[in-house]
C-alpha cells in the first residue's frame, strides 16, 4: 500500500509519496555535486549544483541562505514552459511548483521547501535524486566526494 500525502512547501502544492524505494542510480561519468559559499556581505549564501567541472553543463541546482531552512531548486537552459518538478530520493518524493523566466536562457526556480523536510532530508542521507522535467528524467548520483558537499549543503541550509 502507497502513502501519498499533500503537503504545502512554502506556498508550493507538494506530492510526497511513501512506500516505494528506489535504489541508487550508477554515478553519470563526469557529474558529481559540488558545493560554493558565497560569504561576502553580512548573509551568507550557497549553491549545490549537480554538475560537470568546468563547464555549464548544470541540469540542477539548490541555493539557500545559512541557517534559512530555505532551499530553492533551479534550472537553468530547460524547457521556457516549465512550471513544475518532480524530485525523489529512496522512499520520498516531492513535486515543486515554480516558475520559468525565458530572457536568453530560461530559467525555472521552484518554490522553497524547508532544508529539514523529509525529501530534502532523505537526499542528504542518500546521495543521490532522480528528477523528472517535462517527462524527462535524470538521476543525478554522487561520488564520495559529492555526498560531502550535500551533507555539508544541507547543514549550511538547516542552520
Amino acid at each position: 500500500m502507497m502513502k501519498r500525502m499533500m503537503v504545502s512547501v512554502g506556498g508550493a502544492l507538494a506530492l510526497v509519496i511513501g512506500g516505494s524505494a528506489i535504489a541508487a542510480p550508477a554515478v553519470n561519468d563526469g557529474y558529481d555535486w559540488a558545493m560554493r559559499v558565497n560569504d561576502e556581505g553580512p548573509v551568507h549564501d550557497a549553491i549545490l549544483a549537480y554538475e560537470v567541472d568546468g563547464t555549464d553543463d548544470q541540469p540542477l541546482n539548490f541555493t539557500c541562505e545559512e541557517s534559512g531552512d530555505r532551499v530553492f531548486a533551479g534550472i537553468s537552459g530547460g524547457a521556457p514552459d516549465l512550471t513544475a518538478i518532480t524530485l525523489e530520493s529512496g522512499d520520498q518524493r516531492v513535486r515543486l511548483t515554480g516558475t520559468t523566466e525565458a530572457d536568453e536562457i530560461p530559467t525555472f526556480t521552484a518554490q522553497e521547501m524547508p532544508a529539514t523536510f523529509p525529501f530534502f532530508r532523505a537526499f542528504a542521507a542518500n546521495g543521490w535524486l532522480r528528477m523528472t522535467a517535462n517527462g524527462d528524467t535524470v538521476d543525478m548520483t554522487a561520488t564520495p566526494r559529492g555526498k560531502q558537499a550535500i551533507a555539508r549543503f544541507a547543514a549550511f541550509c538547516a542552520g
